[in-house]
């Protein structure tokens, strides 16, 4: 490679380093071809990318940001998965595949400029994706609604039982005729003290 294209491919590493949120380092010896393209795949539907570079280009693009804590990773056969969105399915894909995938073998990485360990990574992997923890958080917000909603039908029935009970009862004692009685004899006798007043 010549010494300028050596010195563009460091510049791109660059920033791509640093606009990367997190960063993973895997050696991938031994994955077919098939094998790559089916991660590549599974890490773009997750918002991330895996690089095959040049490790002496990319440990000079980290020294020169700054990421010293993983310059250790550039030996041997290592590619970059660059995550840019949720970190969290992008550590699923990476667990999953290097569980199915013996000959890829994460190393480390970073994480918002922080050091990020295997022990990290798997606790990552193990999160509820975004869309999982939203769902789960409409759902709290759902459940007291839900529940007010039915404790108000449940109260609306238990009143509607009392009120149905009550009239029953004053039926069984004749409260209620007696009292459609008694308006029914005091509206005759206001007729007739009307009638009398003419």
């Amino acid at each position: 490679m010549v010494r300028e294209d050596k010195v563009e491919a460091v510049k791109q590493l660059e920033e791509i380093f640093k606009s990367a949120g997190t960063l993973v380092m895997a050696e991938y010896r031994g994955l077919t071809v098939s094998q790559q393209t089916q991660l590549r795949k599974d890490l773009k539907d997750a918002g991330a990318s895996f690089n095959v570079v040049k490790m002496s280009l990319a440990k000079r693009a980290a020294e020169n940001v700054g990421y010293k804590d993983i310059l250790e990773y550039f030996a041997g056969p290592t590619g970059v998965a660059v995550i840019e969105s949720d970190p969290v399915a992008a550590a699923k894909v990476l667990k999953e595949f290097s569980k199915e995938n013996e000959a890829f073998i994460v190393k480390g990485g970073l994480m918002d400029q922080e050091p990020l360990t295997m022990e990290q990574l798997d606790v990552l992997a193990s999160i509820d994706s975004r869309d999982v923890l939203l769902a789960k958080i409409a759902g709290g917000f759902n459940a007291p609604v839900t529940k007010l909603a039915g404790t108000l039908k449940g109260v609306l029935n238990k009143s509607g039982f009392a009120f149905k009970a009550l009239i029953e009862k004053k039926e069984s004692t004749g409260e209620i005729s007696s009292e459609s009685e008694q308006s029914e004899v005091s509206d005759e006798a206001e007729e007739e003290i009307k009638k009398e007043e003419e």
